[in-house]
């Protein structure tokens, strides 16, 4: 394993610091196809890790259908004296917590040892620890610290020595640091700039002293800057196919993309619908493929062609009416028919004939399904260009303007069970007139009306940011920036910051320190036209009171085993019970609940106890379910009005007085209905 030159018991006599393990992937090799010789022989080399465990070496052998075989055997690496880590593997900031490790004496006899620990950052030192390990026996050891406030990653190297003799060891092991409470974007505006532009700013009330910023971000487009769009969604928690997809045209992610393009096949039902996880128990979405083929077209993304196929027949079947899966909703499955008829046009699939069977008047039509009539009737050969001056009669009757913001007649009409909301409306139907003969003086203001709705610097669903991003790029071809000259200079307080102009986009961010009082941010344009300020206000507020919007959430717990009958304990299992109320039947709800670190989730992998994970007679089972490092997620495909209760099993392994973010209910497409509430610390002791 690891240095293979190095001789056994340890160490081997080379530097200490060249022989730290770090490598402990679990899966060492895989090969989906290996030639044999000719007499059925391979030699294959396997690279192992650094880890200091068994592994299981198994093949698989056929030759048709016919012949088959397998076989398998197990190795195991092991030396004198070894460090096993048992840190959390996720710390939160102001969490005093045990880094723990493990020493295990491989020898008949006792040892005595010592054991030093290195973190950078360095934001603590360890002392040395000197301690005896029995024969072939372990002793466990622990350095006490408090996790630093802010995000990052603490590297820690751990090196054992034998003292007086010659085994030794070296670990190096990372472990992330997430702030309790993010920096996130409180309140955002657009404004352009002339002579003697204000704005008032003010830190939101709560918020933590030292943790934030006002951000000016300069652009000499008529296009909004992105920068709070791709702050959100990269920070967004949840992922499905959807928020994957999502994030990473909203990112401009192609890697993010073909990773989840190699996915596909794993999503797609056995009609070829695309499933919201890669769970073969879930049905695929008539909405979801729809979305997934339209934007994917759009943003000029390959879909590898055997899932694309399947999934277009699946949009073929919808709109004929062979196909119907979307029905606790009671939506209108007309509309279905239209976004996958969209779906086959902007794939170069549609066929004028299937207009036909749709049903539904343009004047009937939500804007969400007339933007993408217009898309159909622009995309399909054949059809009839009376209808095009139709739709477009019609749309123009359903914008509003107040002000600088773009407003629709029918946004409270937004099918929230297709996953659409205002803000996706609004943009798709930016995206329907962009480059349409016309419209070309409507746009400008119409792109930053759209922008203009946009809150803490975003749209508000993950569709809505992905599409709104793909109106901007289209709209910044259509409208190349404008000549900016001279200079910007900002004011907040005693700070001043200047610009002069042509800037690259590399020096167009601003940034002062917010103010503990609410003050005036004084922009001004000298020498020439002003460009346009994206103003961002970024504070940390944690959650002190409960927060009930549409949903009410409880939280509950229930120790299942202890050691002790007055405090938790390393070990103990404890039983967690959320219940959410609902005034209104939703799809696609999410439900997130924070574990101390290092606690581990009882359930979803094979050997954890049944009997400790088994839930009450009335709670309910998600569609789908994440256990992470930080904590359980439950994702309902359908969350109805009334109670839901849920509950999961935790146990507890981390020590120390850890702190914890708020547990949150959340309507993914309908953000606005949520609820959450804070949680108080916990503490964990070693027995």
């Amino acid at each position: 394993y690891g240095k293979k030159t190095a001789e056994p018991g340890g160490g081997g006599g080379g530097d200490l610091s060249g022989l730290t393990r770090e490598d402990f992937r679990p899966v060492l090799l895989w090969r989906g196809r290996v030639r044999l010789d000719a007499q059925g022989h391979a030699r294959l080399p396997v690279p192992l890790a650094d880890s200091l465990s068994a592994y299981k070496l198994v093949a698989i052998a056929t030759d048709g259908p016919a012949l088959f075989g397998t076989g398998e055997t197990s190795i195991r690496t092991t030396q004198d004296l070894t460090i096993y880590a048992g840190l959390p593997p996720l710390v939160r900031g102001g969490d005093h917590y045990a880094a723990s490790f493990t020493l295990r004496n491989g020898t008949d006899r006792p040892m005595t040892v010592v054991a030093t620990a290195r973190i950078n950052p360095e934001v603590a030192k360890g002392h040395p620890i000197r301690v005896t390990i029995p024969a072939n026996g372990a002793a466990p050891i622990a350095w006490l610290l408090d996790a630093p406030g802010g995000a990052g990653t603490l590297k820690w190297t751990v090196d054992v020595r034998q003292d007086g003799g010659p085994a030794k060891d070296s670990i190096a092991v990372e472990q992330q640091v997430e702030p309790l409470v993010p920096t996130e974007v409180w309140a955002a505006t657009i404004a352009r700039i002339g002579e003697a532009t204000q704005i008032p700013v003010a830190a939101p009330a709560g918020a933590l002293p030292g943790r934030g910023s006002v951000e000016v971000r300069l652009s000499p487009s008529l296009a909004p800057p992105l920068d709070g769009v791709r702050t959100y969604m990269a920070a967004y928690p949840y992922g499905c196919f959807e928020q994957r997809l999502s994030k990473a045209i909203a990112l401009g992610d192609a890697g993010a993309w073909n990773a989840l393009a190699g996915e596909l096949p794993a999503y797609l039902d056995r009609d070829g619908l695309v499933r919201y996880f890669p769970d073969e128990r879930m049905e695929g979405s008539e909405a979801l493929t729809a979305y997934a083929l339209s934007v994917t077209a759009e943003a000029s993304l390959a879909v590898p062609d055997a899932p694309k196929a399947r999934m277009l027949e699946a949009m073929r079947a919808v709109v004929d009416g062979r196909l119907k899966r979307e029905s606790l909703s009671g939506g209108d499955q007309r509309l279905l028919r239209i976004a996958a008829l969209a779906a086959l046009a902007r794939n170069g699939a549609a066929d004028a004939r299937m207009l036909g069977g749709l049903g539904l008047a343009p004047a009937d039509m939500p804007t969400i399904a007339l933007a993408d009539w217009m898309t159909i009737l622009d995309r399909t050969p054949g059809v009839n260009p009376a209808l095009r001056t139709q739709a477009e009669n019609v749309l123009r009757q359903r914008i509003v303007s107040e002000g600088s913001r773009l407003d629709l007649v029918d946004q409270g009409r937004a099918p929230w069970w297709m996953m659409t909301s205002g803000d996706e409306m609004a943009v798709r139907a930016l995206l329907a007139v962009l480059g349409r003969p016309g419209w070309q003086e409507d746009a400008p203001k119409l792109m930053i009306g759209v922008a203009a709705r946009q809150q803490r610097g975003h749209w508000d669903t993950t569709l809505a940011n992905a599409w709104g991003t793909l109106a901007v790029r289209r709209f910044q071809s259509l409208y190349p920036e404008g000549a900016i000259a001279g200079t910007t200079i900002a004011r907040l307080g005693p700070a001043t910051l200047s610009r002069a102009w042509p800037l690259s986009p590399d020096n167009r961010l601003l940034r002062f320190a917010l103010p503990a009082q609410g003050s005036l941010l004084l922009l001004g344009q000298q020498g020439g036209a002003g460009p346009w300020a994206n103003v961002s206000v970024l504070a940390a507020v944690p959650l002190r009171q409960p927060l009930f919007a549409g949903y009410r959430l409880t939280k509950g717990t229930q120790v299942i085993e202890r050691k002790r009958p007055d405090r938790l304990s390393r070990g103990d299992v404890v039983r967690v019970r959320l219940t959410v109320e609902a005034s209104a039947d939703r799809n696609w709800v999410v439900v997130s609940d924070p574990i101390p670190p290092g606690a581990t989730i009882v359930g979803g992998l094979g050997g954890q106890s049944a009997l400790l994970n088994q839930s009450s007679s009335d709670t309910s089972e998600p569609s789908y379910v994440e256990r992470g490092q930080g904590g359980w997620r439950g994702y309902f495909a359908w969350l109805p009005r009334g109670k839901t209760v849920v509950e999961y099993t935790v146990r507890l392994n981390g020590v120390g007085r850890f702190n914890l973010p708020p547990s949150r209910v959340e309507a993914m497409y309908s953000p606005d209905i949520r609820a959450a509430v804070p949680n108080g610390p916990v503490e964990v002791g070693f027995r």
